[in-house]
């Protein structure tokens, strides 16, 4: 039953969803089917005491203990209990905002003319949407749909409905602009990404009038503005800065997901700026990375992705901040997901150590950790091949590059990483066997090293010749 519609969500839920869900179906106004919640009572007490869930033919069993199996029976129960569930967590989801709970309480009331009461609960909307402090696209939705059940039941002077629908207009105008630009962001970054091509209606007027009408003092008009703008004109820099600056003021009116989202569109412009040789955008995406980590916009549900900890340790160490990445490696290590915590804990330490020359030092870090991770994995295996280098150690280099690219055939490394990984280890074998005396043979292998399309270590390699 893994494989099924049901067990595939059954295995997402958490503890406390499971429990959640139990007293939801034993509630008779959601659930007025006894055998749904007995066929969930067994599947929930033998999962709790197997660890995985029941087949079909056990459940049958426990629920009709003397009758011949029938699949479609059960096949059809299951279903029932999966339309359950999924009920269950749309209700979880609706419950989940208190303004969007009070709107509907006040469409309610609208609708039973309690007029007292209905101003009530649209006050009380209003005010949680605005305890949030949000400023963006869904705000203004939201703010459209307060002002849609207050216009429904507006004073009935002429003038009070004149200025309800044009409030109505103004907020649509501010919900389509943050939602557009928004979208447009996206669109350009896949495009960049995929190199596909898309549509964008009405994109000129809606500047025009965004500009016109001064609606960048709107946090996230202002910020996707910006950002808009620093894409098709990359070169001008002043974009960015207006971007960073928008950013940094207003990230406490952006959900997490959506501010998280725009850090990192920010970040990524930097590395590619970075990339093609501007060093100074190194320097502000460690700004960013700072600024995101002072306000926790990197954690989700207090969690560091490993992925968005090595990124923060290779811009700290790009920029030699070595007594900020030491802070920053010790303070966020417990962040990390288990079973990431002691591998990228190692060798973050042991990039730190070798970044500051202490080859002795990395070296124990790289050899006891246990890189599960294959990317993470290999990427040790590079540091080391480097610290080998260093040291003069050419018996272990030359010994450690060809385990290393019997590791490679072996492991299902596709495309752009095997390629990487096998040219490191090509450039890093001649780099030691070659005799770099010779200025021809040198120059050799630098023209060669600069042509390579894929190699990471392309700055590291140069550095030795």
């Amino acid at each position: 039953m893994t494989n099924s519609r049901f067990g595939s969500l059954f295995i997402q839920l958490s503890a406390s969803e499971r429990r959640s869900f139990s007293k939801f179906i034993a509630s008779p106004f959601f659930n007025q089917q006894g055998l749904l919640e007995q066929l969930w009572d067994c599947i929930l007490s033998y999962f709790e005491k197997q660890g995985v869930l029941a087949d079909k033919e056990y459940l049958f069993e426990q629920l009709y203990p003397k009758k011949t199996y029938k699949d479609q029976q059960m096949r059809l129960l299951i279903s029932r209990l999966y339309q359950k569930l999924l009920e269950y967590l749309a209700y979880e989801e609706a419950i989940s905002s208190e303004a969007q709970m009070k709107l509907y309480e006040a469409q309610a009331l609208r609708k039973k003319q309690l007029d007292k009461h209905f101003e009530r609960s649209l006050s009380q909307a209003r005010a949680k949407v605005e305890e949030q402090g949000y400023r963006n696209a869904e705000y203004w939705q939201f703010n459209f749909q307060l002002q849609l059940e207050g216009s429904r039941r507006v004073s009935k002077t002429q003038y009070s409905g004149q200025e309800a629908l044009q409030n109505l207009s103004n907020t649509i105008d501010l919900t389509y602009f943050t939602a557009k630009l928004r979208h447009i962001c996206l669109l350009l970054t896949h495009q960049k990404v995929y190199q596909s091509q898309f549509e964008i209606g009405m994109l000129e007027e809606m500047l025009s009038y965004i500009t016109e009408r001064k609606l960048l003092r709107e946090p996230a008009i202002a910020c996707y503005y910006y950002y808009y703008y620093t894409l098709i004109e990359p070169n001008n820099n002043e974009h960015f800065q207006h971007f960073k600056v928008s950013l940094f003021e207003h990230s406490q009116q952006f959900p997490a997901e959506e501010i998280r989202d725009l850090f990192l569109l920010a970040i990524n412009y930097c590395v590619k700026k970075g990339n093609s040789g501007d060093q100074a955008f190194i320097y502000e995406m460690l700004e960013l990375y700072k600024a995101g980590l002072a306000t926790d916009v990197f954690l989700d549900q207090g969690e560091l992705s490993h992925f968005t900890f090595h990124n923060i340790a290779t811009a700290g160490l790009k920029t030699k901040d070595y007594e900020w990445v030491g802070r920053f490696i010790e303070d966020y290590k417990n962040q990390l997901a288990r079973q990431h915590r002691e591998s990228s804990y190692s060798f973050n330490q042991a990039r730190l150590a070798y970044a500051q020359g202490q080859y002795q030092t990395a070296l124990p870090l790289l050899q006891k950790a246990n890189y599960r991770d294959l990317l993470l994995n290999l990427a040790a295996k590079t540091l080391l091949l480097k610290i080998y280098y260093e040291l003069d150690e050419f018996d272990l280099l030359n010994a450690h590059l060809d385990a290393m690219k019997n590791f490679i055939r072996r492991k299902a490394v596709i495309g752009y990483h095997r390629t990487n990984y096998l040219n490191i280890i090509r450039f890093s074998k001649k780099l030691a066997n070659s005799n770099l005396y010779d200025r021809e043979r040198r120059k050799s292998l630098r023209d060669q090293i600069q042509a390579a399309e894929v190699l990471t270590e392309k700055e590291w390699l140069l550095e030795q010749l």
